[in-house]
């Protein structure tokens, strides 16, 4: 095979592994930096660094995990680099998929995540809206499972406190 076939052959196979988590890893890099404009630009990061790296992911691996830590370290990049905590964005972002009767729980949930320190809403995401397991999530952000499961039960505890909720 020609080099430039090659190439397009890597291209089209990123693409194809990306596509179908498009919107939620977005999302998620979205709500980890609290809704903050700067999304975007974390989000190009993440895809240009996957498409830079997608030679050397195992295809056995989980593309997944692969791509939301390539997001992860992203996000982190980006804290380091700003030095400073997002304004909080909860409160105005537009809620489409959501159905009425439940838009204002869910901003509710928003506007207590956007409060979590980034490391906790990364994780609050990982685990609630992404869905991934407490193993992927350690595998995702090298945290301890133990600590992972520490900071999902101090959010829940937290929420259920600001919802007015019993601890039962």
């Amino acid at each position: 095979m020609k080099p430039r076939e090659a190439f397009a052959e890597e291209n089209s196979g990123f693409w194809s592994f990306l596509s179908p988590l498009k919107t939620n890893l977005y999302n998620f890099i979205l709500k980890s930096l609290n809704f903050a404009t700067d999304a975007d630009d974390v989000y190009q990061e993440t895809v240009l660094h996957g498409f830079q790296y997608f030679a050397s992911f195992r295809r056995d691996a989980d593309f997944r995990a692969w791509i939301f830590s390539i997001a992860h370290n992203e996000i982190k990049r980006h804290f380091k680099r700003t030095r400073k905590q997002i304004d909080v964005g909860a409160a105005n972002i537009p809620l489409m998929s959501v159905p009425q009767e439940k838009k204002a729980l869910v901003q509710e949930i928003y506007s207590y995540a956007s409060g979590l320190k980034p490391r906790e809403r990364e994780v609050f995401f990982l685990f609630y809206e992404s869905g991934f397991a407490i193993s992927e999530i350690e595998e995702i952000t090298n945290l301890k499972s133990g600590y992972i499961k520490l900071l999902l039960h101090q959010a829940r505890t937290n929420l259920k406190t600001k919802l007015g909720v019993s601890h039962d």
